[in-house]
C-alpha cells in the first residue's frame, strides 16, 4: 500500500483515498422507496452517506434494501467514519418508520409466513443449512436487539437464484438466536 502525506492511503479510485474504508450495512428502508429514491439519495447527502443497491455500486436498487455507507474516506478516522454510518443509519431508519406510518404501511417484514420458504439460490449454504426442521424451530423468533427474523436473514438466497453463503445477521442477537443455521453455515464456509 503506498502512503502519501496529503491523500492518506492511495487507491486507483478518487473516492477510496484516505482510509480507504468503506463501511456498511444493509437495511430495508420501504417507507423512504415508498417516500421517493431520489429523496432517499439527497437525504443520505444531507448525512455523508452514500446509498447504493444490495447488488453493488453499479448494481442498481431492487426492492426496498439499501447498502448504505459512509461517503467519505479522506480527512476523517476509521472510528469518526464508522460512527458517521451507524448515526446515518440509525436516523433514516427512524425517518423510515415514520414515513411507514405516514404512508399507513404497517409492518414491512421480509415474511410473516411460517411456511417453509422456496429457497431460490439451491446450492447455497442457506439451502443446505436451513432445513424444515431448523425452520420449524427457529421462524417464530424474532431477535430483541432489531426485530430479525430468520425469513430477513434468509431473504437474499430466496429471492435470488446465485447467492453462495446467502444468509445475514441483522444484529448480534441473530448469530445468537439463530445459531442452529448460522454455526453450521459459519463452520463450512471456514472450514472449520
Amino acid at each position: 500500500f503506498c502512503l502519501d502525506e496529503k491523500y492518506g492511503y492511495i487507491h486507483s479510485c478518487p473516492t477510496n483515498l484516505g482510509t480507504g474504508m468503506r463501511a456498511s450495512v444493509h437495511i430495508d428502508l420501504p417507507g423512504w422507496t415508498k417516500y421517493g429514491v431520489d429523496k432517499l439519495k439527497k437525504r443520505c447527502e444531507e448525512l455523508h452517506l452514500q446509498p447504493r443497491g444490495t447488488r453493488g455500486e453499479s448494481g442498481g436498487q431492487t426492492g426496498h434494501t439499501y447498502d448504505i455507507s459512509n461517503k467519505h474516506r479522506l480527512g476523517y478516522s476509521e472510528v469518526q467514519l464508522v460512527q458517521k454510518m451507524i448515526d446515518g443509519v440509525n436516523t433514516l431508519w427512524k425517518e423510515d418508520k415514520e414515513f411507514q406510518s405516514k404512508y399507513n404501511m404497517g409492518s414491512m417484514s421480509t415474511s410473516s409466513s411460517k411456511e417453509f420458504p422456496n429457497i431460490q439460490s439451491k446450492h447455497s449454504l442457506v439451502a443446505k443449512h436451513v432445513t424444515k426442521e431448523r425452520w420449524d424451530k427457529l421462524c417464530g423468533i424474532t431477535t430483541k436487539t432489531s426485530g430479525f427474523t430468520l425469513a430477513k436473514a434468509i431473504a437474499c438466497a430466496v429471492q435470488f437464484d446465485n447467492q453462495h453463503c446467502g444468509i445475514y445477521a441483522g444484529d448480534w442477537d441473530s448469530y445468537k438466536d439463530f445459531a442452529p443455521v448460522f454455526d453450521p453455515i459459519i463452520q463450512e464456509y471456514h472450514g472449520i
